[in-house]
């Protein structure tokens, strides 16, 4: 029996990852994610530690798109002020 994850909303992607420009909202919604995958790439690309290892697999599918696209993004200075 397989699930079908249904891709998550621009809306979603900005409440799990916060505040980001429209065109890295709009590459994450072409990745298709779910938003289980989006959290995941989220959590990979703030984690301080090697959470891939600990997890055993590496960054692959939709939620290894999505942490590939935010690792692109550089923080605004004025963004990490408020």
């Amino acid at each position: 029996m397989s699930v079908m994850l249904r891709p998550a909303t621009a809306s979603e992607i900005i409440e799990i990852c916060g505040y980001l420009d429209d065109g890295v909202v709009t590459r994450i919604l072409a990745t298709g994610a779910s938003p289980a995958e989006v959290l995941e790439g989220f959590t990979w690309a703030t984690a301080d530690d090697q959470i891939g290892t600990e997890l055993r697999h590496g960054r692959v599918g939709a939620g290894g798109a999505v942490y590939e696209i935010l690792m692109q993004e550089e923080p605004d200075p004025e963004e990490l002020g408020r």
